[in-house]
């Protein structure tokens, strides 16, 4: 006997449209924001120059000193972030949807371009002047640490030090640690929270170990390199973060396309410039990524080598990658997790707009529409001063440990 009852049953809705879970930002909680009121109503740079040193020196009486030079350069805050993105919502869909689309995307988008801020901020571990590498646990410079719960207090110890040269405050020192690294810290204490101290109640932050205030964050700058043995073949592909890039001698209209030249540094510079575009390409040297991609690699840096090439992506500590040609490497002692450390404060940060309030909305009546554009913003911009710099240290952790 068969029966079909099935359309008697009927589906209820929930109260509640699902929940989402978002990247903790903790930019507010180690960022300098004392330069935010000038420029919070209009400017556009805030320039906080800084001093050339002067050396005290043995004095004696009655020969003249020479004058030492006195020097102020220029080092500018720009606000040159500008996050928006734009959503639709037609007014069919706002009368008869059970829940207010507009009020939840709008509170998404914001979240969203927080995040972005955020890695931006924590992308600065890059111009700190003092890095902890493989070396400083006697491998070789450059390369990654492999990370063991037997070596967490060593790195510890060379953070320390290296924040000791600058003679940075040992009360104001932080730590950011990616999940990676957070779970080997855990191993070696044995999981004994107590060794972590009492958390502060700031965003991110759980606890303190070695003198240095911890912040836990899946925000942080990944990087991989890529070394190809020669100029890559007609048809060879990198795999980036999902994204596809495909090398030809003839250029032709395949999203992701690179100009395979003759050269392998001119081809190297095609698949730079591509990323540093923000996918956007040229018709000619590189053909422009699916807007999807766009939006992802507007978050990357590439950074040409001359024979090898950088990838740097804000926000994702662990990168993923991949080449169709086995002997084109994308070596692990070169795909780290780039993780921040430092004085608080040493980063400083303007916000002009806030995208959880900033947030335009118009009617779409003028375009033949029935609905509504919801647009937030955020004006912003981040920089590390020239004394901030000496106030960081950037600890390379394989991504594989």
């Amino acid at each position: 006997m068969t029966q079909t009852l099935t359309a008697a049953s009927p589906t209820y809705w929930s109260k509640n449209a699902g929940r989402k879970f978002y990247k903790t930002t903790i930019f507010r909680s180690i960022t300098d924001f004392s330069e935010e009121s000038a420029l919070k109503n209009n400017g556009l740079t805030a320039d906080r120059p800084y001093r050339s040193d002067i050396v005290a020196e043995n004095y004696t009486k009655g020969t003249a000193l020479s004058a030492q030079d006195l020097s102020y350069t220029t080092d500018p805050l720009t606000l040159d972030q500008q996050y928006s993105l734009l959503m639709y919502v037609d007014d069919i869909d706002k009368l008869q949807n059970k829940y207010n689309t507009v009020r939840l995307w709008a509170e998404e988008a914001g979240q969203r371009i927080g995040v972005r801020f955020d890695a931006r901020v924590l992308y600065e571990a890059i111009n700190a002047n003092t890095t902890v590498d493989a070396s400083n646990l006697g491998g070789t410079s450059g390369e990654g640490i492999s990370l063991t719960p037997s070596n967490v207090a060593e790195i510890f110890g060379e953070i320390s030090e290296g924040l000791d040269a600058y003679d940075v405050p040992e009360e104001e020192r932080y730590i950011t640690l990616s999940p990676l690294f957070f779970n080997k810290l855990w191993q070696f204490i044995g999981g004994k929270e107590s060794m972590l101290g009492d958390k502060t109640g700031e965003t991110g932050n759980v606890g303190k170990y070695g003198g240095l205030k911890i912040y836990k964050s899946n925000n942080l700058t990944g990087e991989a390199r890529w070394t190809p043995a020669d100029n890559p073949a007609d048809e060879a592909t990198i795999t980036i973060e999902g994204i596809t890039f495909t090398f030809q001698s003839v250029i032709g209209t395949a999203a992701g396309n690179i100009l395979q030249t003759t050269s392998l540094a001119v081809t190297l510079d095609n698949l730079v410039a591509l990323i540093n575009a923000g996918g956007v390409g040229d018709g000619v040297n590189y053909v422009s990524l699916s807007t999807a991609n766009q939006r992802a690699v507007q978050n990357w840096v590439a950074v040409d080598g001359g024979t090898y090439v950088i990838i740097r992506v804000k926000g994702t500590s662990k990168l993923t990658v991949a080449s169709s040609e086995a002997a084109d490497t994308w070596d692990e002692k070169y795909r780290y997790e780039n993780i921040l450390a430092g004085r608080k404060m040493a980063i400083s940060a303007a916000i002009q707009t806030d995208p959880m309030v900033d947030v335009q909305m118009a009617s779409t009546v003028s375009a033949g529409k029935r609905g509504t554009n919801v647009m937030p913003l955020l004006v912003g911009g981040v920089k590390t001063f020239n004394q901030g710099k000496n106030e960081l240290v950037r600890s390379k952790v394989r991504a594989d440990s």
